[in-house]
């Protein structure tokens, strides 16, 4: 639900540019199956009538723009939840936090794990160690911003409606989130002492560097992750003989074999430098990180702000701007005991 107070009708409005968005379209014109640009003429008319009520776009924008920019914010603060928060690589290596759901904003990081000795016995006199409480601690805030423009007359008259901006502005702050913390995640090769870094061709080799990872960390499992590139090179080194026929058909559906030695094979999506079309992410890195381990730290603030010129007036070339911000915290903190392996 949305936090504005928002009228009946403007409620309504909401759900249905927000549906527009995420491409459902299918339910609201008396629960027939609609298209897309039924569903986009329906809404102008819900616009027109129930918000502007009558008045010309250029003066009714003037007036409602306060309810039309708390519709764009809270649509871009519901779909960051479930486009980016829902992800598998998010459920595994994120923890989240959204203050727009009542979170606290501290994290904590647990301490290190203490070490049992032996002695004779019959005395108190031993060595003894702290108690390591870990450390609470917040996220540096940043924000973030898209601003768009388009011709104001081409707004004015209807070509650009509110829902196909909502969908662009929105769809390219999921990505940027989305990017960035596959980008944090990989800097975790930066970040790993020597001790738990390793290289080869071979299946043995990435068995080393994960048995040692197991053994200093006390873990049961490891989640095993890379690019869908870096996870392939890792597919060919394993026997064909050790592959069930069931990873053998992963394989074929999706790329990877799943698991190996019941270890969790992880996908970090690949990205590409904005403008170009060069990859981002190291496609030879595997990160090996205890089962439980979400070393990425993520707090969404749900404070999305907008502004938006409808007069012309800001502009002297007469364009529409549209900006959207929003407030986001996120950082990297390793587990004590992880690696990083590199295919070669």
């Amino acid at each position: 639900m949305p936090k504005m107070n928002f009228t009946k009708e403007q409620n309504e409005i909401y759900e249905l540019t927000r549906d527009l968005a995420r491409n459902e379209f299918s339910i609201h014109v008396d629960k027939e199956k609609v298209t897309r640009k039924d569903l986009e003429e329906f809404l102008r008319n819900r616009i027109q009538n129930d918000i502007l009520k009558g008045a010309t776009l250029y003066q009714a924008y003037r007036r409602n723009n306060v309810v039309m920019f708390e519709i764009i914010e809270e649509i871009v603060n519901i779909t960051i939840d479930e486009d980016v928060f829902t992800s598998p690589f998010v459920e595994n290596f994120v923890e989240v936090k959204n203050r727009a759901l009542g979170d606290t904003t501290a994290f904590y990081h647990e301490g290190g794990m203490l070490s049992v000795a032996t002695f004779a016995g019959n005395h108190w006199d031993t060595n003894r160690q702290a108690i390591d409480l870990g450390d609470e601690f917040t996220l540096p805030k940043e924000w973030c911003y898209i601003h768009v423009y388009d011709e104001l007359e081409r707004f004015l008259i209807g070509i650009v409606s509110l829902e196909r901006l909502t969908d662009k502005v929105y769809k390219a702050i999921n990505r940027f989130f989305r990017e960035r913390l596959y980008m944090q995640f990989s800097n975790i090769a930066n970040a790993v002492p020597a001790e738990f870094s390793a290289s080869g061709n071979n299946e043995e080799a990435v068995g080393d560097l994960v048995d040692l990872v197991m053994a200093a960390g006390g873990y049961a499992n490891v989640n095993i992750a890379g690019t869908p590139a870096a996870l392939r090179k890792l597919s060919k080194y394993i026997p064909d003989h050790h592959i069930a026929e069931s990873q053998k058909e992963a394989k074929a559906n999706n790329g990877d074999i799943g698991t190996w030695e019941g270890h969790k094979l992880l996908v970090v999506p690949q990205v590409v430098i904005p403008g170009t079309f060069q990859k981002r992410l190291d496609d030879t890195k595997l990160y090996i990180l205890g089962g439980d381990s979400k070393p990425i730290k993520f707090e969404i603030f749900g404070d999305t702000r907008t502004d938006m010129d409808t007069t012309g007036h800001k502009n002297n070339d007469m364009t529409l701007d549209l900006q959207v911000q929003t407030k986001f915290g996120m950082g990297l903190v390793l587990p004590e005991y992880c690696g990083v392996f590199t295919l070669q």
